[in-house]
């Protein structure tokens, strides 16, 4: 490709993502914001109403629970009334369910709080998915993810860092109020801004119709994606209206088992690779005698270089195939889990951290990626159904990642469950090599 080619590219990619922030990235930050901010505070509020340590985690542990929960549910939500309404119904849940905290007397009332902001957050990520993979043409759809995956990272990093001076001026219990701030300014700007399905379905035919005009098709991605089988430029909740009776009266997760089991499981398995990661490497950290401020900056050094690398996996994912995202993540976590019994001193504890972060990062979006990729050519008139259920397997391994920890910590120690939990990961591995290429491929005989 020429130079002025790669420019002229370079500019349309740029255009094309901007035209994403504000419908789609702009409040999705706000939203992770305000949830990365009370995320800490939950097993504190626990503990100040009596529980102890080990229900205060039960109750923190809910939020993913409820996520869970909500999954299927928010599939229907967004098919029956649209992104945008499922989004400004997932912001008013989410302010009811933190003043409740706020306001909880009892454990009851607080648990019943966390759990549903956990579904109020499902629904809230599902729309943004749906949203994504309805008005993002396939060669840029893994960048556009990736994009959305970074944004909750940005929040979840920011939010704690807002949340600090709140605790130390106004105390712990006031930093659901940054979640209710965080949710009202959603909804002002699904408020004043365009509508985003109009602003949306302009800039994917304004994609389509640059890409048509080229004459170079040098940059064309290995998406593995069926192109022909993606639906034309239309509303989600229109494909979803058009869908056939036995697609509509039955569960998502039962109509399309066959798809989700097989790529849905290696996802969830990357998921749970995830979660277990946020677990392990502090109580590693402890095991080691580390002081907690050494931890923290460790983890806040590691989430940092998690986060620069969110762009830098849709390139690959866009560019070279899902495959070569999937694959190297899965191992590299897994490697980090392997190598963690080895690391028997403070600079070993920080290398297998920033490691595992390197993976992880590299693999930014590439299960919402993937789900799209699926939904697309499997269910392009019920994708938000279709959605519903990926999450549910996909969020299934994030919840199910924190408990194989604490069990395998209980029955074999720490060093045992990192092994077992990196084995756990190879297998994933070798299910996104073996399933990748036969369920998306564009050519049947293709290796990627």
């Amino acid at each position: 490709m020429t130079q002025h080619g790669g420019l002229s590219s370079d500019r349309s990619e740029t255009d094309f993502l901007r035209h994403l922030f504000v419908p789609v990235y702009l409040p999705a930050i706000l939203f992770a914001t305000g949830e990365g901010a009370l995320i800490p505070v939950v097993p504190l509020t626990a503990r100040s109403l009596g529980a102890s340590i080990a229900a205060a985690g039960i109750v923190s542990g809910l939020l993913m629970i409820g996520v869970v929960i909500g999954d299927l549910p928010s599939g229907f939500v967004v098919a029956r009334w649209g992104e945008t309404v499922a989004m400004r119904a997932a912001a008013i849940i989410a302010i009811v369910s933190a003043i409740v905290c706020w306001h909880a007397p009892n454990l009851v009332m607080l648990a019943g709080g966390v759990l549903m902001i956990g579904i109020a957050s499902a629904t809230f990520n599902l729309a943004r998915q749906a949203f994504l993979t309805t008005w993002t043409p396939p060669w840029y759809r893994a960048r556009a993810m990736s994009l959305l995956g970074g944004t909750t990272r940005i929040g979840y990093f920011i939010g704690p860092f807002i949340a600090s001076p709140v605790i130390a001026l106004a105390g712990s219990h006031n930093v659901y109020w940054i979640h209710v701030v965080a949710c009202v300014a959603v909804l002002v700007a699904l408020q004043v801004m365009p509508d985003p399905e109009q602003v949306l379905s302009r800039n994917r035919a304004n994609a389509e119709s640059r890409r048509r005009g080229s004459a170079t098709r040098h940059d064309l991605p290995t998406l593995g994606v069926n192109h022909a089988s993606l639906p034309a430029i239309s509303s989600t909740t229109a494909s979803a209206a058009s869908s056939t009776p036995a697609q509509r009266h039955r569960l998502p997760i039962f109509t399309y088992f066959p798809i989700l089991v097989r790529l849905g499981t290696a996802a969830g398995i990357l998921q749970l690779m995830r979660a277990s990661r946020q677990v392990i490497l502090p109580l590693w950290g402890v095991q080691l005698n580390i002081s907690a401020s050494h931890i923290a900056l460790i983890m806040g050094i590691a989430g940092a270089v998690d986060l620069s690398l969110f762009y830098t996996s849709g390139q690959i994912m866009d560019r070279f195939g899902r495959r070569w995202a999937a694959v190297p993540v899965l191992v590299g976590i897994s490697l980090g889990h392997l190598l963690m019994p080895f690391a028997t001193a403070e600079w070993g504890y920080i290398a297998v951290a920033v490691f595992i972060s390197i993976a992880n990062g590299l693999g930014s979006g590439i299960v919402m990626t993937l789900g799209a990729d699926l939904a697309s050519r499997y269910a392009p008139d019920a994708m938000p159904s279709f959605l519903g259920g990926w999450r549910t397997f996909t969020d299934s391994g994030s919840a199910v990642g924190p408990l194989a920890i604490s069990g395998m910590t209980a029955l074999a120690g720490l060093p045992a469950a990192a092994v077992l939990i990196g084995c756990c990961g190879l297998v994933g591995a070798v299910m996104m090599q073996r399933y990748i290429p036969r369920i998306l491929g564009n050519n049947p005989t293709s290796k990627d």
